[in-house]
């Protein structure tokens, strides 16, 4: 009785890193460390300029945001492109990165006339051993299950 492997892509993604976890019978993880600036959190009480039109004068976190957008969509784009080509995709993460990344991971495969499912799920960080069992157990081969021996 022979037994089919279903090959499975799980990537884990947020703005600091990417972690490609690939399932075919046996499991492999890459780590991808990205160069995108963090957001500016709140910077407290900001005064403006009275002699400056309102809406002019373009503060420079905007042009410092529309880089780091620049800067996340190329991390994306690496990440797509170490992605395996076979099997179904399953992107994970919290915040909106995997969104983002699933929309470019769909916009590639369209664009190279590839066709499999990308499914998103917003999730909290694992540790590169669960993002396999998770993986395992979507792809359809659960890990065995160790249980507690009776004592003698």
């Amino acid at each position: 009785m022979t037994t089919t492997t279903i090959e499975a892509t799980a990537v884990w993604i947020d703005d600091d890193c990417a972690v490609i976890a690939h399932w075919d019978g046996t499991a492999s993880v890459r780590e991808l460390r990205s160069e995108v600036p963090a957001h500016r959190r709140s910077t407290g009480h900001v005064r403006h300029d009275p002699t400056v039109r309102h809406g002019g004068g373009a503060p420079p976190d905007d042009r410092v945001e529309r880089d780091r957008a620049g800067h996340l969509r190329d991390f994306l784009e690496s990440v797509a492109a170490s992605v395996p080509a076979a099997g179904d995709v399953e992107v994970v993460g919290p915040g909106t990165v995997h969104q983002h990344f699933a929309q470019v991971l769909a916009e590639i495969d369209r664009h190279r006339g590839r066709s499999r499912v990308i499914r998103r799920t917003t999730m909290g960080p694992l540790t590169h051993r669960q993002l396999i069992a998770w993986l395992r157990e979507r792809a359809g081969d659960p890990p065995r299950r160790r249980g507690v021996e009776p004592e003698a």
